[in-house]
């Protein structure tokens, strides 16, 4: 009794801690909807998207008018689309509060059944299950010695466990990667690994690397489910590319690119002394990655580099675990993304994540001491980042008054709406929290609206390879309302159905509206919602 109490106790702390990051966005702050951490930005995206979902296999791209989504892993979205569609629960609901909480219970159950799995311990289940939930890099340290406080979870660039949740096809992939493990250790229900197979690089392309060499080096050891591997293999590249034809072009060969940000951000290390190394003779070039290198892995793999100590006992399983793990390792020391460089550092998100298995079987087989101060050691952290999703003020949020005018706007027939270019200066006039027109370039317009924005949210458009900046610079330009012709013209070669400004907005820029052919039909304190006529 005792021992499932402990379980349930544990499961229970988990369960909290993965969710506290994302669950409160996306909820009523009285004056509007309020988002913590980055929810601002990346929930409102997933928002955007599965609000136009309604063909699986081409859908339109909610921020870019006229064309259909590429180069990207829907299939989260488009699984919480149609759970929306079949339940009638809201969207928002399911992103924010539904799916955290069953994502993060699944997540939990099979890291523990796992943990218990290769450790032969309840004691290896429940550290698996600490360590995926508060494993942390060792930013806190130096963030305490900086700035006398435990935050810096992605100081040395990746994510960590604690943040499990701000990516929801992350989590999703790391349930089912979970799940592919569990079932390849315990040789249960072999079949259940073609779905996943198949489906893993849609929601999250980086997955399918460890995934793939896992079943692989099963295979291997199993030769009479090579079937299996093939048609899933088959299947997943047909889907993958319906989505992401243009791919191979996004990554550049770019070694050690991490590396010499690690030293020149100022949100980061910031040592631009020894940065300069990396731009000076061969021999200097040597000495800063022969050191720059060793601290970039070691802070971000922090104690799981203690499982290195001793090695899982040789097996397919062991064989497949350490070598993927070095592989994705090695992908964003040598390549970035175009669009946004350090993208590619999701490749190491899944190394970090595996070498917590390694690290709760040999935690589990050592005094039990050390692996109470490691966890009670990373506590410190942990608790440290939740007053950033549970404080009182938001960093971003929208205003009653905006829902009214999107509002108006869902209840219109499917339409192009042309939003105001995102302008970083009008958040220096205002206050946490700021409003999403000024907080970041989001896809908010889109997400509450349920339409189609001529352009919005250049941040996810650099990452999906479309042209952005030439619509930038067309937008500009009509909001500068300089020739009357051009820009009744830019309205209806694109086919621009609503306008939509914030009132900071409608302040920077006059509206000529006979001339342009416009009216205004919904209006109040923060917002205006102008109507072409053609």
């Amino acid at each position: 009794m005792a021992k499932k109490t402990i379980i349930i106790i544990v499961f229970l702390f988990c369960l909290v801690a993965q969710v506290i990051p994302v669950i409160r966005s996306g909820t009523s702050i009285g004056n509007g909807l309020g988002f913590w951490g980055p929810n601002g930005h990346d929930g409102v995206w997933h928002l955007a998207l599965i609000n136009q979902i309604s063909n699986p296999l081409v859908i339109n791209m909610p921020i870019f008018s006229g064309e259909i989504l590429q180069n990207y892993h829907p299939f989260f979205d488009i699984f919480i689309a149609y759970i929306s569609k079949i339940t009638t629960i809201p969207s928002s609901y399911l992103l924010f509060q539904i799916f955290p909480i069953l994502s993060a219970f699944f997540y939990l159950f099979f890291s523990f059944k796992i943990g218990k799995l290769i450790t032969k311990s309840v004691k290896g289940g429940l550290i698996l299950m600490f360590l995926n939930t508060i494993n942390t890099s060792f930013g806190w340290v130096i963030n305490y010695f900086k700035n006398n406080n435990f935050e810096g979870e992605s100081l040395f660039w990746s994510m960590q466990s604690p943040s499990n949740q701000l990516n929801p096809p992350f989590i999703l992939s790391l349930v089912l990667l979970l799940a592919l493990i569990y079932i390849l250790l315990s040789k249960k229900n072999i079949y259940w690994c073609l779905p996943i197979l198949v489906f893993l690089p849609v929601i999250k392309a980086y997955s399918a690397i460890p995934a793939y060499l896992l079943f692989l080096f099963y295979v291997i050891k199993n030769k009479k489910h090579l079937k299996i591997f093939i048609v899933s293999l088959l299947l997943s590249t047909l889907l993958f590319f319906q989505f992401n034809k243009n791919s191979s072009s996004l990554l550049i060969w770019q070694p050690f690119w991490f590396v010499r940000s690690l030293f020149e951000s100022t949100d980061k290390l910031y040592f631009p002394r020894f940065t300069s190394l990396a731009h000076s003779t061969i021999l200097k070039q040597i000495i800063f990655y022969t050191i720059g290198i060793p601290i970039f892995l070691i802070g971000n793999f922090a104690f799981r580099l203690l499982s290195f100590k001793k090695i899982l006992p040789k097996s397919w399983f062991s064989l497949s675990l350490y070598f993927s793990i070095i592989l994705l390792s090695l992908i964003p020391l040598f390549f970035i993304q175009s669009g946004t460089s350090w993208n590619t550092i999701q490749f190491l998100y899944y190394a970090i994540f595996l070498l917590n298995i390694p690290l709760a079987s040999y935690l589990s087989k050592t005094n039990i001491l050390l692996p109470i101060f490691i966890i009670v050691l990373q506590l410190f952290p942990l608790f440290a980042s939740f007053p950033q999703y549970l404080g009182k003020v938001p960093p971003a949020f929208l205003p009653n008054s905006e829902i009214d005018c999107l509002n108006y706007l869902k209840n219109q027939s499917p339409s192009i709406i042309l939003t105001y270019p995102y302008d970083n200066y009008l958040k220096n006039k205002l206050t946490t929290p700021l409003p999403l027109y000024a907080y970041t370039t989001t896809s908010y317009v889109s997400a509450y609206s349920k339409q189609i924005t001529y352009l919005e949210d250049e941040m996810n458009l650099s990452n999906s390879g479309y042209d952005w900046q030439t619509r930038r610079k067309n937008s500009e330009k009509f909001f500068k309302q300089e020739n009357e012709f051009q820009d009744r013209g830019f309205l209806l070669n694109h086919q621009i159905d609503y306008v939509y400004l914030t009132t900071s907005q409608k302040n920077i820029t006059k509206l000529d509206l006979n001339k342009l052919s416009i009216k205004s039909v919904y209006q109040n304190s923060d917002c205006e919602v102008y109507q072409v006529i053609k």
